[in-house]
């Protein structure tokens, strides 16, 4: 059995993709680790929307390999999508998975049967593709709050349809989509019997529902459901 360890950068909606990240592994088996030290892979969910933040990640992978040289570095989120053979050509990294191919990574470890040290490449392997062609997002259901231990972080849109000169976001988390108000519903309900409070997250919060089409009214109309329905 492969232990794995989930460290995040960044903000909110990344912090929401490692907690699915770590529900998903955990479904398919898999083992989550405590610390770095202890697991076989560590997995880097990175931001990048500075160059402070790109040198965050490249330090934590330096720190990795050297304090845990057996373990395998995967490398995920944001950077990885932008400059993925920049972060494959770092030592000990195996696997860069950018954004678009987030929701793979569970089937990525799964088949590697617990990490055996002789089943390591010498080289990454790079998974990217176009993420403004993505329809969905990496959501799995919220059962805790986590780290903040009182406010669960539930995940309800990603992606930015904004092109502005200053933002990479667009290019690295593409085109605004949003959850399924009866999704988003069910979860709140469960977790409102443990919680007083939630917090929804996303790239471009507002934009929520904008993507979606409610069915046809008596007059044949259509309209776009907002956050303050989803809300109410």
């Amino acid at each position: 059995m492969g232990r794995f360890f989930i460290h995040n950068f960044g903000c909110r909606a990344t912090q929401a993709d490692g907690a699915a990240l770590e529900t998903l592994l955990s479904n398919h088996g898999l083992e989550a680790s405590s610390t770095a030290g202890g697991a076989e892979v560590v997995i880097l969910n990175t931001c990048t929307v500075t160059a402070e933040a790109d040198r965050d990640v490249r330090q934590a992978v330096r720190r990795v390999a050297r304090e845990n040289p057996r373990a395998s570095i995967l490398v995920t989120g944001c950077y990885a999508q932008r400059a993925p053979e920049e972060l494959a050509a770092l030592p000990g990294v195996r696997w860069v998975v950018g954004n678009s191919h987030k929701h793979s990574i569970p089937g990525i470890l799964a088949s590697s049967g617990g990490f055996p040290e002789e089943s390591k490449p010498c080289h990454s392997r790079i998974l990217v593709g176009d993420i403004a062609a993505q329809r969905h997002f990496l959501a799995a259901p919220v059962e805790e709050a986590g780290l903040d231990r009182t406010r669960p972080n539930l995940k309800i849109q990603d992606g930015c349809n904004h092109v502005c000169s200053f933002c990479i976001i667009p290019s690295v988390r593409g085109r605004s989509r949003s959850a399924p108000a009866d999704d988003v519903i069910r979860q709140v309900r469960d977790l409102s019997l443990r919680y007083r409070e939630i917090v929804l997250s996303g790239i471009n919060l507002g934009r929520w529902g904008r993507d979606a089409v409610r069915p046809a009214d008596g007059a044949g109309s259509t309209s776009r459901p907002r956050l303050v329905d989803l809300l109410r």
